[in-house]
């Protein structure tokens, strides 16, 4: 069984090539180590069909362990200038790909099941501008499109990266703010909207997106 040819839509990796977790895994393991499975048995070096080099079984329980991490909880919620970064954050229009709501489906996993969560991602693909074209595809995506990156987490993972940000999807940006201003294309309204930010409220809204 190969996920090689499949026409899903997908809304896992950063061209939104893999269509769920299980797509995903078997895809890192394969490109990213060079591990073969039943899944997708193509070796990367050779591009030829080899034994399985892993138990469908551990695929499954990475899969597993994946879909059941728990999500990341804001910190700060009750804060005054995060609750006015929100603000700002929806006035600016952010909220319209980095979406705060969405809600799952059905899942036999009783704890995923139809839960309303928090990621602030719609998953989908969008047009960031020539910025961030750098030649790279996958699937039909084009060249200057990315998924939209989930910002739960991303004020904890300067503690997770040595102390630094490394963020976009080269990890070119070193801070929130330098990742904004290299958003183009479909966001540019955005980032113009927080260019014209006085500073307190440029602030603000930096705060809202640490405390995610």
């Amino acid at each position: 069984m190969l996920f090689l040819k499949t026409e899903n839509i997908g809304r896992f990796g950063k061209k939104a090539a893999a269509f769920d977790l299980l797509h995903q895994t078997v895809n890192a393991y394969n490109q990213d180590i060079g591990i073969t499975s039943i899944f997708n048995p193509i070796d990367v070096y050779t591009n030829l069909e080899i034994d399985p080099e892993i138990a469908t079984s551990t695929v499954n329980d990475v899969v597993f362990y994946l879909q059941t991490l728990k999500a990341p909880i804001q910190r700060n919620q009750g804060d005054a200038v995060v609750k006015q970064g929100a603000t700002i954050f929806n006035q600016i229009n952010c909220a319209s790909c980095h979406k705060s709501e969405l809600k799952t489906g059905y899942s036999p996993i009783k704890a995923l099941s139809n839960k309303t969560f928090a990621p602030y991602t719609d998953l989908l693909l969008h047009d960031m501008g020539s910025g961030l074209d750098d030649g790279y595809t996958e699937g039909s995506a084009k060249t200057y499109e990315w998924r939209t990156p989930p910002l739960w987490g991303i004020g904890l993972s300067e503690d997770a990266q040595g102390g630094n940000y490394f963020l976009m999807h080269d990890g070119r940006a070193n801070s929130i703010e330098s990742a904004i201003l290299m958003h183009g294309g479909e966001a540019n309204n955005s980032k113009t909207g927080y260019q014209n930010l006085s500073q307190s409220d440029r602030e603000a809204l930096l705060k809202f997106i640490k405390s995610l």
